[in-house]
């Protein structure tokens, strides 16, 4: 997908939260633009000036909107008001802070909430049609630890953050979105994170946005817990980072640590966002389906850049990885990778990874597919991987029947180029360039795969032996080999054959490649298979 394709498919899910919300989104428009009353809460008492405490100003300009039926805006100056009590907001309201500073001062839970924790609502029918516009929003977790989010809704249909600033928060999360239908998070800055260190608190698990169901009190003290999941959410142009005064980053902008069997959110578009730095991932996709993921900037995670995964277990379907721009993700000891799509139950199905350019990861490859039918993997440049002591190859894909994996370009690899093994039948590796992989230009492993017309240089960088430009083994049968370019490159040491067709391997047939510089067929196509077929080779 292009760059005009991304900002028109954002703009128009932009669009679909409604003309009276996105209309309201500027300062202005945002106070008087709907003609609704406006409570200033400078009007109520505030001062803004930093020390004087605005708690009862701020409550009671918020219980006069409150009571208006068709909804209200209240209104916060440019200034800095500390609060002991966060807004508990009712329907149809809009809050404007733009220039503003809104300072927790002590351990009082969220600054903006939808909900009061006791009255319950089912499906998505609490406060809603609710808008948040602007202002720093400083929950001071250094100072006051008391786990909370900064911004939480629940139950909710129709919720619009835009413009806002979210500092300091006490492990947990900037927006969490909780069974929540119609969600914009638009345009705003998420910066540093501050860890108690209790128990499982870590910062791995802890995201910018989560978006997550109404499964139990532990997620969110929200009632019902009715397992209602989030629909119709789009995170768009915001960015994630560390703040500068030494609290942590957040372990991924968007997504979820837990889950339950078939709660599954859907409709889910994280557009346009760039994460400066996470201790973990960059965009976590739990339980979603029916999800694009187009045109972030993901640089400096922990772990992986872009997640597809369940915890409970659940078939993730029609999710599209597009345009996203991946770098310096992993460390060390990292076991994740630019793309990683993984399963510990059900199998997913309709994943798309294309377009996207992903440089400098650590860890089990750049992109990695398990347990996934019918995936694609087309248009992709993946460049330097590497895993200490391990095979970080470029595109590993496994227990993922009838891939297509297509017209990408992999450059040094710390490891093989292209691997498809274990449970993987049917699959087509068409049309890719690999360059100087350590390990084997493409090395298949399962049955009925096809290699066409591939260019591979400079195989086994590493000079390690058994090394091969294209390797079939692992017991495949009736694998077919084409039209493939296959050359030696510039290493000291080049594979040991252009095609190899190893011990257990049945029918392998190779045939019409270009195996030109290998001084002869015996070092150009290595035999120890059964059946195989060759011929009209070029060497």
């Amino acid at each position: 997908m292009n760059r005009r394709g991304v900002m028109l498919v954002a703009g128009g899910f932009v669009g679909a939260l409604g003309a009276g919300q996105v209309v309201a989104a500027g300062p202005a428009a945002a106070a008087v633009g709907d003609r609704r009353s406006v409570h200033d809460v400078l009007a109520y008492g505030a001062k803004g000036d930093g020390t004087t405490d605005d708690t009862a100003a701020f409550q009671s300009a918020l219980a006069a909107a409150r009571a208006v039926p068709e909804g209200a805006t209240l209104l916060i100056p440019p200034g800095s008001y500390p609060l002991t009590k966060g807004l508990v907001l009712g329907p149809r309201m809009t809050v404007s802070a733009y220039g503003a500073r809104v300072v927790r001062t002590k351990d009082c839970g969220a600054l903006v909430k939808n909900f009061d924790s006791v009255t319950p609502f089912a499906a998505y029918e609490g406060a809603g049609d609710i808008a948040l516009l602007g202002g720093t929003w400083d929950m001071r977790g250094s100072e006051y630890r008391q786990q909370s989010d900064a911004i939480g809704f629940a139950h909710a249909d129709g919720i619009l953050v835009q413009d806002c600033t979210v500092i300091d928060t006490p492990s947990a999360h900037a927006v969490e979105l909780n069974a929540v239908r119609r969600a914009r998070i638009v345009n705003c800055l998420f910066d540093g994170l501050h860890v108690t260190g209790q128990g499982t608190d870590t910062a791995t698990n802890r995201e910018a946005v989560q978006i997550t169901g109404a499964i139990s009190a532990v997620s969110l003290p929200a009632p019902a817990y009715d397992n209602t999941p989030c629909q119709d959410i789009l995170i768009t142009g915001c960015t994630l980072r560390a703040a500068a005064d030494g609290s942590r980053p957040f372990g991924a902008l968007v997504g979820d640590h837990g889950g339950a069997k078939g709660v599954v959110h859907r409709d889910i578009r994280v557009i346009g966002n760039h994460i400066e730095r996470s201790a973990a991932y960059g965009i976590r996709t739990t339980d979603w389906q029916q999800a694009v993921i187009a045109g972030n900037t993901i640089e400096s995670v922990g772990v992986t850049a872009i997640q597809v995964s369940s915890p409970a277990g659940n078939a993730l379907n029609d999710i599209t990885i597009t345009g996203n721009v991946i770098r310096n993700t992993g460390t060390d000891a990292s076991t994740g990778g630019g793309i990683v799509v993984s399963s510990t139950g059900d199998r997913h199905n309709g994943i798309t990874i294309t377009d996207n350019t992903i440089r400098t990861v650590k860890g089990e490859a750049g992109i990695h597919v398990a347990q996934s039918d019918g995936v694609t993997i087309c248009g992709n440049t993946v460049a330097g991987t590497a895993r200490p002591g391990g095979n970080a190859q470029g595109i590993h894909v496994r227990y993922a029947p009838h891939a297509v994996i297509s017209a990408n370009t992999v450059t040094d690899a710390q490891g093989d180029g292209i691997g498809v093994d274990t449970d993987a039948p049917g699959t087509l590796i068409a049309h890719n360039t690999v360059l100087n992989p350590t390990g084997h230009g493409i090395a298949a492993g399962t049955n009925d795969i096809s290699l066409r017309d591939n260019q591979i240089t400079g195989a086994n960088r590493a000079g390690a032996t058994a090394t091969y430009g294209i390797r079939f083994g692992g017991n495949a049968a009736n694998a077919s080999c084409q039209g493939n370019v296959v050359r030696k490159g510039d290493g000291p040491v080049p594979a040991e054959a252009a095609i190899a067709a190893l011990p257990g391997c049945v029918g392998t047939w190779i045939t019409g490649n270009d195996l030109r510089g290998w001084g002869g067929g015996a070092a150009a196509i290595l035999d120890k298979a059964t059946g195989t077929l060759s011929s009209a080779n070029a060497v």
